[in-house]
């Protein structure tokens, strides 16, 4: 079966494609300041993402492997679609480990919870394509085969974010207050762990980031990927959480807490010689699953969009996977709710009514309703910076939302080759939010450490960041980082 989404491009210019997912990372006010330097998405070699039935089973050490399993096996007509589309190229989904480290992971996993049970990984493949013209004849022509389950077009993304031209001298940072205009983090300040310092891990997944900022901690390895566009989203995010208490510009959430990072982009040749850019978000996430350990903390700056309306990653069935596998070995997901649509009068959407590929509503957490489907993700909306925090009017909303937090002039880093320079005034949207929300929980996670006390496990944190502080109109709760250390921890 095919999904049935699709992909915007940074200048929201609709493809001409169907199953097509497109990644953004998360803010929504439009731009009026003129860069110096433009962050410009780079030639995108467009891929299909197949999954086939779990007991398909094919080499999968070498890209060469996988082409030439599928050139001999009649069951998939590759030799066909190579003949008919010359220059397209077969080669595995998940490339940042060895075959042999996925199916251990996946193991461990799984014996540590009897109940579930994971699809296989090592049934996906990706087929890229040299011309764009090719993806929707070649999509449609793969998922007729009888042993894939599904497939869609995945190509480049870039985020909605900007900055709107505020004062570039405000540094005023309300989102560290006490409730209910923030979250208290300066309270939590004045307790052990309560900086971030500790052993938590943190990785933030997009795609790029000025990581030697003056303002940010020295040497942020670069796991896997190449940092590549939008430095100024990348660094923005890091800067919430990690700006260093150094008299220079502002204080991070978690400032104590060291960030890794790793990018949903690389590079590859095309079958006609040129170096292109690749989206391998699906392998970025399994990459950080690898580098996580229980109690640790994932953010994924993404989402993804369907014509003019943008959703929640996990709309992706492939992604939803991945996110339940880092939630079930105990990972905390931090997940955007997304930015509604991308229109000139942007609304939002309700979560509740969304409908997969399937026609079911995975997102709408009403009880009875036996089609949603629970990633075990934290998912955060945006507000106002206002006390009362009024839903954006762009962020997506619904009883699938577990927290929010600012959503606008959020006083951060930036890219210093861009305006206004080294810092932001007024990073937006979902993307904020979640960062915010993200340096709470590793917060959270460093003072329950700090005690002695076992870690908090995806459900716990998830419970207790939505349960604990100021309540929104169908955007969670924003929460309280002093009534969590006094009440619940």
């Amino acid at each position: 079966m095919t999904m049935s989404r699709v992909i915007r491009p940074i200048a929201n210019v609709v493809w001409p494609i169907i199953n097509v997912f497109k990644r953004h990372n998360l803010s929504s006010k439009p731009v009026t300041k003129k860069v110096r330097k433009k962050s410009v998405i780079g030639d995108f070699l467009p891929n299909i993402v197949v999954k086939f039935y779990d007991n398909i089973s094919f080499p999968y050490h070498e890209d060469a492997n996988v082409q030439e399993y599928f050139s001999k096996n009649k069951l998939f007509p590759w030799q066909e679609l190579h003949e008919k589309f010359p220059g397209i190229r077969l080669s595995k989904l998940f490339n940042s480990l060895k075959p042999a480290e996925i199916e251990g992971i996946v193991s461990k996993i799984k014996d540590s919870n009897p109940n579930y049970n994971p699809p296989n990984f090592l049934s996906c493949v990706s087929i890229e394509y040299p011309e764009k013209d090719y993806g929707k004849e070649l999509l449609s022509i793969i998922a007729k085969s009888e042993i894939v389950e599904y497939a869609y077009i995945e190509s480049d993304g870039g985020p909605s974010s900007t900055v709107t031209g505020a004062n570039p001298k405000l540094r005023e940072q309300g989102y560290l207050n006490r409730a209910s205009e923030g979250i208290n983090a300066k309270y939590a300040w004045g307790k052990p762990g309560g900086r971030g310092e500790g052993n938590v891990q943190f990785i933030d997944i997009e795609q790029g980031w000025a990581l030697d900022h003056e303002d940010l901690p020295r040497n942020i390895p670069l796991l896997y990927g190449i940092n590549s566009e939008f430095l100024f989203h990348g660094t923005a995010v890091l800067g919430i959480i990690f700006m260093q208490d150094n008299g220079e510009g502002g204080v991070g959430i978690a400032y104590k807490a060291r960030p890794q990072v790793i990018s949903q982009i690389i590079e590859k040749t095309d079958s006609n010689g040129r170096v292109r850019k690749a989206n391998i978000v699906n392998d970025a996430i399994l990459k950080a699953i690898d580098q996580l350990k229980f109690g640790d903390i994932l953010l994924i700056e993404a989402q993804v969009s369907d014509e003019d309306l943008i959703w929640p990653v996990e709309t992706r069935r492939m992604t939803f996977d991945l996110i339940e596998l880092a939630t079930k070995k105990g990972i905390i997901v931090i997940e955007p709710a997304g930015n509604g649509d991308t229109s000139s009068d942007p609304v939002g959407n309700n979560l509740d009514d969304f409908k997969n590929a399937w026609e079911n509503k995975v997102l709408d957490r009403t009880p009875g309703n036996a089609e949603f489907k629970d990633s075990g993700a934290i998912m955060v909306a945006a507000a106002s910076d206002r006390n009362g925090h009024s839903k954006m009017k762009s962020t997506n909303f619904g009883n699938r939302i577990d927290c929010f937090a600012w959503g606008e002039n959020v006083f951060t880093t930036n890219d210093p080759a861009e305006l206004p320079g080294p810092y932001l005034p007024d990073f937006n949207g979902t993307s904020s939010a979640s960062a915010i929300i993200a340096g709470a929980a590793i917060v959270v996670q460093s003072i329950v450490e700090a005690s002695g006390k076992p870690r908090l496990s995806p459900a716990q944190m998830r419970d207790i960041l939505s349960q604990n502080g100021t309540s929104g109109n169908r955007i969670g709760v924003m929460p309280n980082l002093k009534k969590i250390i006094d009440d619940v921890l």
